[in-house]
């Protein structure tokens, strides 16, 4: 039961998503094609919507079945070839075909189908060079404190360095970030990264687990989160530490 509200979270936040690209994508489109019969020329609204409703619609039924089919048959032919459907139909923007692979990456996590050859495919796909990492919300002493206690109780390893930690939360390019060595267990990590965007530190996005991956080199962000928050305590081992590191902010 967990699983499948998992999956209709993930399938909420790209529709949100799909449907706002529709919205522009046809509204520009259909402005732009009456544009010729001179500005005293007005589109009416009624025209716009019922073109905005029927993509979306489409999208909807596109997204829900194409994910699904490759959760039923998760190689890596079948991914490319759902990919491509995406890819080639005419008002699918830039935007909604990076969101869509992210979107199918966590849909897999969640289905336990990361070590399958469709997720190891979507995880061979370098980020965009438009992605950008988390931006940091509180002062840049706080970051400072996270840092260090979290190198005194083991949670991050002594190799790495602060200006590697701070350019992770900058919001600058993803391309840009070196991965971060944490020597605390990857629930652990994932965890600190939810209670920081819990505590409004940072801000999760539709690509937060995108992120957090390049930030940590953790290759399964939502099953490792799905793990620990499907224990019994609903914690993972050393939640404590981070608890104790980030009530000091």
């Amino acid at each position: 039961m967990m699983y499948k509200v998992k999956k209709q979270n993930i399938l909420m936040m790209l529709k949100f998503l799909i449907n706002q690209e529709l919205q522009n994508f046809h509204n520009n489109e259909i402005d732009n094609k009456y544009s010729k019969f001179g500005e005293g020329f007005i589109v009416g609204d009624d025209l716009k919507k019922a073109r905005i409703s029927e993509r979306i619609v489409h999208w909807n039924s596109l997204v829900k079945k194409s994910f699904d089919y490759v959760v039923n048959k998760p190689s890596k032919d079948v991914l490319r070839t759902r990919l491509k459907l995406f890819k080639q139909t005419p008002d699918c923007t830039e935007v909604m075909y990076e969101n869509i692979i992210d979107a199918l990456k966590g849909y897999l996590e969640v289905s336990n189908l990361g070590s399958s050859e469709a997720f190891i495919d979507l995880m061979n796909i370098s980020p965009d060079k438009k992605d950008l990492t988390f931006d940091w919300m509180s002062s840049s002493e706080h970051l400072d404190v996270i840092f260090n206690e979290g190198k005194q109780l083991g949670l991050i390893s002594k190799e790495s360095t602060l200006k590697q930690w701070k350019k992770a939360f900058s919001g600058s390019l993803l391309t840009d970030v070196e991965q971060i060595n944490f020597t605390g267990t990857n629930a652990l990590v994932v965890y600190m990264f939810d209670m920081m965007n819990e505590q409004r530190l940072i801000r999760y996005s539709l690509k937060h687990n995108k992120v957090i991956e390049v930030i940590t080199g953790i290759t399964s962000v939502a099953q490792t989160r799905d793990k620990y928050q499907n224990s019994k305590t609903g914690l993972p081992k050393g939640s404590d530490d981070v608890n104790l590191i980030l009530s000091n902010i």
